[in-house]
């Protein structure tokens, strides 16, 4: 049976592949992974059980907020890059 830190690190996993697919540099600590794109601004990722969405493990900003179903890898590429194309700091 697949324990729930296993979840985490396959999806973090994944979706670090897909950041380092687009050319930017991710550090996965813990339950989290950092992403660094070519300017220097940093942007985090979590996985996270929902408990609205009956637990399911979701990928969320650094408070908190959800992006997507860990399934959805690239709808969190797209956020990551969206945080970056909006502010100066990528929060």
């Amino acid at each position: 049976m697949i324990t729930t830190a296993e979840e985490r690190s396959r999806a973090l996993g994944a979706l670090a592949a897909a950041l380092r697919g687009q050319a930017y540099r991710v550090l996965v600590v813990g339950h989290h992974l950092t992403v660094t794109d070519q300017e220097g601004r940093r942007a985090e990722v979590w996985v996270q059980r929902r408990a609205s969405d009956n637990g399911r493990l979701w990928f969320t900003r650094a408070g908190g907020a959800p992006i997507c179903e860990v399934s959805r890898v690239m709808d969190a590429v797209v956020d990551v890059k969206g945080r970056f194309a909006n502010t100066p700091d990528g929060t």
